[in-house]
């Protein structure tokens, strides 16, 4: 990867809807990809990455915040996505804020000019609940969890924001078909969540599938991208 890349937001006048994707977990074969085909398009990628990913799925190399330094400073938005990969509302509330908040540490210690206050937390599994998101709020800008990715203003402005999420299969055609939808309804944003590629892991997109959600997205004029947290 070069650092000196310089990469645009690709961002649109009118009433278009912003479509962001938040690629999770951080698996480096297809981190670097991914990399690759959003600077073709000249946009930053945003990578959902864990501060401790070494027990989560063992099979798969990571990446670290070595990369995630070289990413950034390419123009690509990294964002906190867990100390660990553990499923946040299935743990007492005390230990779940525990992880969150060394999570935000270890990202202000080891991410260059990271700052809670202007970060998206991506929940593992986008699964919170209430009272996390209680706690949570006052700390970040906004936060990622389970839900339709049609985001109104109202969600956008609280910071309440949730995503659509499909596997384990690819994903590919039916994020083709619900950004039919999106241009049909108009939300002021939609948001999804996405993996790894060709069949890394959980929910991989096909590479020639990705590359198709974003010729939709920089050329259809309902659609313009929104590197999200940025």
């Amino acid at each position: 990867m070069s650092g000196a890349t310089v990469l645009s937001e690709n961002v649109s006048i009118g009433r278009r809807t912003r479509v962001g994707l938040i690629f999770d977990d951080g698996f480096v074969p297809s981190t670097l990809v991914t990399a690759k085909l959003f600077e073709e398009f000249r946009l930053p990628a945003v990578f959902a990455v864990l501060a401790e990913p070494g027990d989560f799925a063992p099979e798969f190399v990571k990446g670290d915040f070595g990369l995630w330094n070289e990413l950034q400073a390419g123009g690509h938005i990294i964002q906190p996505h867990g100390l660990t990969h553990a499923k946040l509302s299935e743990l007492p509330h005390e230990r779940a804020t525990d992880e969150i908040a060394r999570c935000l540490d270890a990202f202000s210690e080891r991410l260059r000019g990271f700052e809670p206050k202007r970060a998206v937390y991506c929940y593992a599994y986008n699964s919170a609940t209430p009272q996390l998101n209680e706690w949570l709020r006052p700390r970040v800008r906004a936060f990622r969890q389970v839900g339709s990715g049609f985001l109104s203003d109202a969600d956008l402005a609280a910071g309440f924001w949730h995503s659509d999420a499909i596997g384990p299969h690819d994903p590919g055609d039916e994020l083709i078909a619900v950004l039919d939808r999106v241009r049909r309804e108009r939300p002021p944003a939609f948001l999804f969540t996405l993996h790894g590629l060709d069949g890394e892991a959980w929910g991989a997109i096909a590479l020639p599938k990705l590359r198709r959600v974003l010729e939709i997205i920089t050329t259809d004029d309902a659609l313009e991208y929104w590197p999200v947290g940025r």
